[in-house]
């Protein structure tokens, strides 16, 4: 609720100025998104609760919300990423503009340089997704592991 009251501050105090009210209701829509990610992250983790009948159906259960779960960890990450370039990106659309405008002299290299910049953002966002996939994977997989061993050990025929 004080993130919310907060972005309707910004947006009063920057009235006048289109910019902070841009960030404002981008920042306020990224909390949202966001918000949804951990909402949805809170009813996995309460399914994985709730204990079923037999241990056949409630370990295979729990391995799909937990490898669900490990994705929406993931992808946290990089809506946040994205989310963050967009705000920049629409705030400064401006400048942005007007820096890619043809009228410039050196208006290859100021394509060159914006494609470079887009490269490496997409790089860095990709980066950091497949460091956050290992990173999950190793915190998590040994417990996983188990799981499926387990699993496997109840599928085994006597």
């Amino acid at each position: 609720m004080a993130f919310i009251l907060s972005g309707f501050n910004a947006l009063i105090f920057g009235r006048h100025e289109v910019n902070l009210q841009r960030f404002a209701v981008c920042v306020m829509l990224m909390l949202v998104v966001v918000g949804v990610i951990v909402y949805r992250r809170l009813q996995v983790l309460k399914e994985m609760e709730q204990q079923n009948d037999s241990l056949y159906s409630f370990l295979k259960s729990r391995i799909s919300r937990f490898r669900r779960l490990m994705r929406m960890h993931d992808y946290v990450g990089v809506v946040s990423l994205v989310m963050l370039v967009v705000i920049v990106l629409v705030v400064r659309a401006e400048y942005v503009l007007d820096y890619l405008n043809p009228a410039h002299a050196a208006w290859n290299w100021h394509v060159a340089t914006a494609l470079g910049v887009g490269v490496g953002v997409g790089a860095v966002i990709y980066a950091s997704y497949t460091i956050g996939k290992k990173e999950h994977q190793r915190r998590y997989g040994r417990h996983l592991d188990q799981l499926e061993a387990a699993l496997r050990e109840l599928e085994a025929p006597e």
